[in-house]
């Protein structure tokens, strides 16, 4: 079952990762041009995306990310792979959590940004952040 969970993650969290690719590669998906895009996934009110090596880093760290699923069967014994299993479900907590903030509101106030960090970015890194925890906490009762 633990497997069936972490491949779950796994495809969450990739796809995310390659979505962010194609942003660098300079695909517009989901919209039709780039202050589209940028209104609906960056929503601080600029109009262009960020470079190139920003969208490779924020994939390349979720690659990473994602690929830690897999990392943590059978090795959750280890302190430092518990470590930074935390860390990395309290980042994914702490981005969903933020988003429903006062401060982060009035920040990325953009529309569509706005509405649909309220209905899927914040809810989906949330779901992910919890996910990872419940990988951790599945793996430990097994051992």
């Amino acid at each position: 079952m633990t497997i069936l969970f972490a491949f779950l993650l796994f495809v969450g969290v990739g796809a995310a990762a390659v979505i962010h690719a194609l942003w660098g590669l300079g695909y517009n998906w989901p919209e039709t041009s780039e202050e589209a895009l940028a209104r609906s996934v960056v929503g601080d009110g600029r109009r262009r995306m960020p470079p190139a090596w920003q969208c490779y880093a924020v994939a390349g760290l979720l690659a990473a990310v994602a690929l830690w699923a897999f990392v943590l069967l059978g090795r959750v014994e280890e302190p430092w792979v518990q470590s930074v299993t935390y860390i990395i479900a309290g980042v994914f907590v702490a981005r969903g959590i933020a988003g429903y903030t006062p401060t982060w509101r009035s920040h990325f106030r953009d529309e569509p940004f706005a509405t649909r960090n309220r209905r899927y970015y914040s809810p989906y890194c949330l779901l992910m952040g919890i996910g990872y925890l419940a990988l951790l906490a599945g793996e430990m009762e097994r051992q």
